[in-house]
């Protein structure tokens, strides 16, 4: 003999209304922040390997928020991941929603240098991957330069990215070999914010 309780249906009804009008007044004012106009988008922005629009954008905001006001003695690229891009962007108007759906995870920005000889690795797996987020080198039949120094005078080289990345996500084994690394505390997510904000009209980098 199995007992059991009968729940009426109306209780249920009554206890969703109670908890919608309680999760409503929440719930507006996040929409109301997240329809806030960041910026203009005359394309759209998508990701697709090897490169895409999207993807250059994402490491160009990133590369460009962190060297500022940093004088580069030696070689400094952004790395990225395609997987961490979880929506695209449309042409007209971009919402700070937009940008959330973009980069919704909480991941942080590093500083990581590698030796020069770590270089090989990272051309490896861009090959094996078949493109990730990259800005200020260039890779050409699997080799990878710098943008204004010569690999073959350098010893180390800086890559910023992500924590997530820097900690071996997806499977980004090279940064284990890092001989020094600086912590920014820094949302990626705020970071687009900031730029794109800046921007005021993306800038489509194919």
């Amino acid at each position: 003999f199995i007992e059991s309780e009968q729940i009426k249906v109306s209780n249920l009804q009554q206890e969703d209304t109670v908890l919608s009008a309680f999760i409503s007044p929440y719930k507006a004012e996040m929409d109301q922040q997240m329809n806030v106009k960041i910026a203009e988008s005359k394309h759209d922005f998508l990701v697709a390997r090897p490169g895409s629009n999207l993807m250059n954008w994402m490491a160009d905001v990133v590369f460009t928020n962190q060297t500022k006001n940093v004088k580069m003695s030696k070689p400094v690229f952004c790395l990225l991941n395609t997987g961490g891009i979880r929506s695209s962007i449309g042409i007209g108007p971009v919402y700070l929603g937009d940008l959330y759906k973009l980069m919704p995870f909480d991941n942080t920005i590093i500083w990581a240098r590698l030796p020069i000889k770590e270089l090989e690795s990272i051309e490896l797996y861009l090959s094996e991957t078949g493109g990730e987020p990259i800005s200020n080198i260039t890779m050409t039949n699997g080799v990878i330069q710098f943008n204004g120094f010569d690999k073959t005078e350098a010893e180390d080289f800086w890559v910023i990215t992500s924590d997530y990345l820097y900690n071996g996500g997806d499977r980004m084994d090279f940064f284990q070999k890092s001989i020094e690394t600086v912590e920014t505390n820094k949302l990626i997510r705020d970071v687009v914010i900031e730029e794109a904000k800046i921007q005021g009209q993306l800038i489509n980098d194919e």
